[in-house]
Parts: structure tokens; C-alpha cells; sequence
């Protein structure tokens, strides 16, 4: 039976995460007899039986299947969650190898193996779900919840579940060492860069606190792009919070909106929000950061595309209204 609802996959019938081209499956048999199955190029539909029948030949042959590796830029959302159902269902080990690429709809099988590896130069990405053609739509929208709660089902850290839903089917989020660590990867190889014994890590300064984004510092230097500053708000938000991204999801019929936001704790103490909002056909209309007041019941907001600030002020009954433009 399969691990998740079977709405879950009415609604990711309908959605791709890349353009797809047939994978190739490949059996190879180790020297101690154990078969390793190999998956490469984009995910499409019947891929699953393919490697279900390899399955089956391996294990009438007496032959256990050990793990599978994977090189794949994503396809089929509904494929590689069917993909991802057999090998949680299997027990079996994932790998992302040296120079690979497992990202979308792979990134799901490779969060199921039972136990996961993946060489320091691998590339294990994530990021939402688009249409068949390439789209933001409702629809597509509805197939993020369901692969965020797919993954959170699988064990993945909600900070990482955070990053993939608030980044657009046409940006790509690759996750570092320390966030697949997080998510009890074993990493294998050698690291491309060590840092020097008298420096800290890179992912210990990196996430300690997002870019100045306010006018003048944008355009004194050159402006971080907006999954730049969310990958950063995401990531101090996990070390502020054990390990864990702190983000919310909303929805106001009244006005026809959903919105997204990860927070995090700013320098000088103060609660902050990376937010976006999208309309019913699931586009972004809004790209904003707000920052709170000590009692949380006014905040100042700062336009990411338009670069106009305003204060909002919160009414007894949870409303948000605009008093002022900075």
C-alpha cells in the first residue's frame, strides 16, 4: 500500500518539477553479490515499475538490492514520490555519487533511502513545484503542501522543507553539507574547500545574520538576490531555533491570497519575517520583509522589488493596517 494518501497523488498527477527526458535504470552486482541499481536522467511515468521489475529480477535471482544511485535533474513530481514509496518500502540505501546531480523530484527518492550517502561534489537541490509547462499555477501551489508534507513524512528537516517551498520552480536552492548533515546524510570524499584552522567554518558565519537589505545598503553594494536573503534568513533561523527554520503558511480568502514566511531573531533582537505572497494562480504579487516592534503589534515593512518601506499597525483582533510610509 502506498505510504501516503491517494490524494496526494490526484494532485501531483497534474505537475512536473523539470522537464523530463526517460531515466535510464542500469543493474550492476557487487563483488559480495548485493545488486545496486543505477537512475539516470529526468524521472518519468513508468520509471517506478522499471525499478520495481529490476527489483523483482534481482531478488528471483537470490540477489539483494542494496542501495540505488542516482543522477537526475528531477521530472515527474508524481513519479518520483511513486519512486521514493518503493524504496522507502524496500529499505533500501540511497547514493548521490561523485560529480552527480540529484535534484526536484529525485531529491524525494534520495530523502527515502534507509540510509543516505552523498559525495562532498554532489549536487542535492531543492525548490516548488511548476506545471507541466513550466508554470506557477493553483494547482502546481497545492503540489508543494503535498511534497512538503511527502518530505516531512520522510524525515526531512523542516528548514529544508521551508527553503524548497519558498523557492519558485525557476530558481533551485542546492543544499550544503551542514543542511544534508541535518538530515542524517552520510557525506563521503573529500570536501572541495577546508577552512583554515584559525577561521570558523563557513556554515557557522554564514548564517549569522542575512544582509543589510534597506535602500542605502543596496545601493551602496551590490543587492543580494531575494533566494539569496531567504537562504540566509532560513539558515539563522534554524541555528536560532535547534536546528529547525521557523516558518508559517497562511491564507486570506477575503483577499484571494496565500502567503509563506520563514523568521528569525535580527542583531539587534528584534522578530523578522521573510515573506511572499502569491495570488489563486499561484503568482507572486509580493516580496516583502517586516520587522517587528518588542510587543509585536507594529512592524516595518520593506518592499523587496519596489524598495518602499511602510509601518503596519495591529489592531485588537489580529488585523494589519498601514499608518505610515518611511
Amino acid at each position: 500500500m502506498p505510504f501516503w494518501p491517494i490524494q496526494i497523488f490526484a494532485i501531483l498527477f497534474f505537475v512536473a518539477l523539470c522537464p523530463s527526458n526517460a531515466a535510464t535504470l542500469k543493474s550492476s552486482q557487487l563483488k559480495d553479490g548485493r545488486v545496486v541499481i543505477l537512475i539516470s536522467g529526468d524521472l518519468v511515468e513508468g520509471d517506478t515499475e522499471a525499478f520495481k521489475t529490476a527489483v523483482k529480477t534481482a531478488n528471483d535471482a537470490g540477489k539483494l538490492v542494496s542501495s540505488i544511485r542516482l543522477n537526475s535533474n528531477g521530472g515527474s513530481l508524481l513519479e518520483g514520490v511513486k519512486l521514493a514509496d518503493a524504496v522507502r518500502f524496500g529499505k533500501i540505501t540511497t547514493n548521490v555519487g561523485q560529480g552527480a546531480t540529484c535534484a526536484s523530484a529525485c531529491f524525494l527518492v534520495f530523502a527515502a533511502g534507509s540510509m543516505k550517502y552523498a559525495n562532498y561534489s554532489a549536487r542535492i537541490g531543492v525548490h516548488g513545484a511548476s506545471d507541466q509547462s513550466g508554470r506557477e499555477t493553483a494547482g502546481s501551489g497545492a503540489a508543494t503542501v503535498s511534497m512538503a508534507r511527502v518530505a516531512k513524512e520522510l524525515g526531512v528537516p523542516a528548514a529544508i522543507i521551508g527553503r524548497m517551498v519558498v523557492t519558485p520552480p525557476s530558481d533551485m536552492v542546492w543544499l550544503s553539507p551542514a543542511e544534508l548533515q541535518s538530515m542524517e546524510v552520510s557525506l563521503v570524499g573529500k570536501p572541495s574547500q577546508v577552512a583554515q584552522p584559525d577561521q570558523p567554518p563557513a556554515q557557522q558565519t554564514e548564517a549569522t545574520e542575512p544582509v543589510d537589505i534597506t535602500p542605502k545598503a543596496r545601493a551602496a553594494a551590490k543587492p543580494p538576490t531575494w533566494n539569496e536573503f531567504v537562504e540566509k534568513a532560513v539558515a539563522l533561523s534554524a541555528q536560532q531555533n535547534n536546528g529547525t527554520a521557523r516558518t508559517m503558511r497562511s491564507c486570506q480568502p477575503e483577499l484571494k491570497v496565500c502567503w509563506n514566511v520563514v523568521t528569525f531573531t535580527n542583531k539587534d533582537g528584534f522578530d523578522t519575517g521573510a515573506k511572499v505572497v502569491k495570488d489563486m494562480n499561484d503568482k507572486i504579487v509580493l516580496k516583502e520583509v517586516c520587522t517587528f516592534n518588542a510587543t509585536k503589534d507594529i512592524r516595518r515593512c520593506f518592499n523587496w522589488d519596489t524598495e518602499i518601506v511602510h509601518r503596519d499597525m495591529q489592531d485588537s483582533s489580529g488585523n494589519w493596517t498601514k499608518i505610515a510610509d518611511d
